[in-house]
């Protein structure tokens, strides 16, 4: 048996998102004396968890130009490391090192399966191709490997960091700082980018009936994209404005989380979400799209599914948390049991070395 396993993580870039984000815990909190760990990145972003989760002295930026010079310098950096595993986190990245591998003797690990559906497009069913060309896949969703028609695949579902359960120590007086919105106001939240593959303008509607009933509410949107100039016409064109706040990128969204009362998600397809299992952990109660992964994690005891796109759905799931809020609290409250039992970064882990393990001598 090896008495440590070089691991090197391959990955586009460590802009924030989903999957950069399981990738920065799992390296930042890896024993580096029984797996030494290297991450190597393609692009560079100002908004990347390489400082925040303090991983530039392990991190190998790659810097050539060109699909075939940036393979040429891959292949270099594998001759130099020698790894024992290359895990992938994307399909661009799996293709590389599908290319690389007969020149190397690494384990192949395939980890670009992050969403919970494949649609018909070219670019996902080519990611099926490259997953069944892969040697071992791992997903962060049944819904991802059942997707993609992969039946030898592993799962390792995401885990929430601590910061995300410890409680405020003031939740009014952070809440006014944050927000200045009053403690009698409902306060609702999403943490999406604003991209079409997150369903704001399904959630503008909703709210927008809402308004026209005379419900009292505001709603927090924490992301931001190319969306932006739509998603604040439309909150305009509904006559919104007093009630939403687009607050925008925002590095923390914990303290954000725990100020609200009510997390909405609305996406055409999850793998296992991030921002769900933060919600979760913030003891919030979920109001989300059934698409995915997400019936996986969002239970009836914790929240809420609502069709995709379906507007009228969802506006009936938040008048019934608004006034019911016993009932909402005791659902924030069982998110947060489901966290501390199933989605712990120290579960992440052990999974995470148990795959390890089991490619290396399985």
């Amino acid at each position: 048996m090896k008495h440590n396993i070089k691991i090197l993580h391959l990955i586009s870039s460590l802009t924030r998102g989903g999957r950069e984000r399981q990738l920065a815990i799992i390296v930042s909190n890896t024993n580096f004396d029984r797996y030494p760990t290297r991450i190597i990145y393609f692009n560079q972003h100002q908004n990347s968890y390489l400082d925040e989760y303090g991983l530039n002295n392990v991190s190998i930026k790659i810097k050539s130009k060109g699909k075939l010079a940036r393979l040429k310098e891959l292949h270099q950096i594998l001759k130099k490391e020698k790894p024992d595993v290359v895990y992938t986190w994307g399909n661009g990245e799996s293709v590389s090192i599908l290319l690389l591998k007969p020149f190397h003797k690494f384990k192949f690990i395939n980890a670009s399966v992050q969403h919970g559906i494949r649609l018909k497009k070219f670019s996902h069913y080519f990611r099926t191709m490259v997953l069944y060309l892969s040697q071992n896949v791992v997903a962060n969703s049944v819904a991802g490997l059942k997707a993609n028609k992969i039946h030898r695949g592993k799962l390792l579902y995401n885990g929430i960091e601590q910061k995300f359960m410890d409680p405020l120590p003031n939740r009014e007086e952070t809440r006014q700082l944050l927000t200045e919105i009053p403690e009698k106001t409902p306060l609702l939240i999403s943490v999406a980018n604003l991209v079409p593959y997150k369903d704001y303008i399904s959630v503008l509607q909703a709210l927008n009936q809402l308004k026209n009933e005379n419900y009292v509410f505001h709603y927090l949107i924490l992301g931001e994209g190319p969306m932006r100039k739509e998603i604040e016409n439309t909150i305009h064109a509904y006559d919104l404005s007093k009630h939403i706040r687009i607050v925008g990128h925002i590095e923390d969204v914990a303290d954000y989380l725990k100020v609200s009362d009510i997390f909405i998600h609305s996406s055409q397809g999850e793998g296992c979400s991030n921002a769900i299992l933060e919600a979760m952990a913030a003891a919030l109660p979920i109001i989300a799209s059934n698409t995915g992964g997400t019936s996986e994690i969002v239970t009836s005891e914790i929240g809420f599914l609502f069709e995709y796109k379906n507007a009228q759905q969802l506006a009936q799931q938040v008048k019934f948390l608004l006034t019911n809020k016993s009932k909402a609290k005791q659902m924030g409250e069982k998110s947060f049991k489901m966290i501390n039992g199933r989605f712990t970064v120290d579960l992440m882990m052990k999974n995470y070395y148990k795959i390890i393990y089991q490619v290396i001598y399985e």
